[in-house]
């Protein structure tokens, strides 16, 4: 089952979250505390789609429009119906809510959104209900293909989860200095070849003016 399901802006400001309320406070703030680094470490070029797995249970996240969906499920749940867990989150988010994220000034500002994540969460705690098992789809994504990491590999070593994106990163920085390098050499260029001409133009412009007037 989703034992609970967080929103965060992707600069690192929660926006709304819904907890299991049978569990005890000292497994919410570990799981929390886990989810918050998470959060810590995402930027734009982070995955749009990621599984973290845990101990005994696993976080699954999804980014959409600088806004990340994450749940943390137990070991068995199905990952195809955690992501459409996510899926419907976004949806309803991003219609409701999409066009006051980026004004969003103070945390949880969406806490009303609290009220959808847990009817959701409740559609999607029972794996074997009918609704459920026609909606193991996830048309927009092949699940099979989504990364799967250790949460050591995030939380214990520090590693950032952009760190995959980076030589991308660096290569598209490559290519726009190139891009603008590539600019500059063919204006120059082109005053060279033309600027006699120009000079030219303008000598015969300025005998034009001055025989024309005087």
């Amino acid at each position: 089952m989703v034992l609970f399901a967080m929103l965060c802006r992707i600069d690192g400001l929660m926006l709304s979250e819904s907890m299991d309320s049978t569990q005890q406070d000292s497994f919410d703030r570990t799981y929390r505390e886990q989810a918050k680094l998470i959060f810590s470490k995402l930027s734009r070029v982070s995955e749009k789609a990621m599984t973290l797995d845990t101990d005994k249970y696993y976080f699954a996240y999804l980014i959409e429009n600088d806004v990340c969906y994450l749940c943390l499920c137990e070991k068995a749940y199905p990952k195809k119906l955690a992501f459409n867990f996510l899926e419907e989150l976004y949806k309803e988010f991003d219609t409701s809510y999409g066009s006051e994220v980026a004004l969003a000034k103070r945390p949880y500002q969406f806490v009303k959104f609290e009220t959808f994540i847990t009817k959701t969460r409740k559609l999607y705690r029972d794996t074997r209900s009918q609704r459920n098992l026609s909606d193991v789809s996830f048309e927009l994504r092949d699940v099979q293909k989504i990364m799967t990491k250790n949460i050591r590999d995030i939380v214990g070593r520090g590693e950032k989860l952009n760190d995959v994106n980076d030589k991308s990163e660096k290569l598209l920085a490559e290519s726009i200095r190139y891009e603008k390098q590539t600019i500059a050499l063919a204006s120059q260029l082109f005053f060279k070849k033309y600027f006699p001409v120009i000079i030219i133009l303008l000598f015969l412009f300025f005998i034009y003016i001055r025989y024309a007037y005087w």
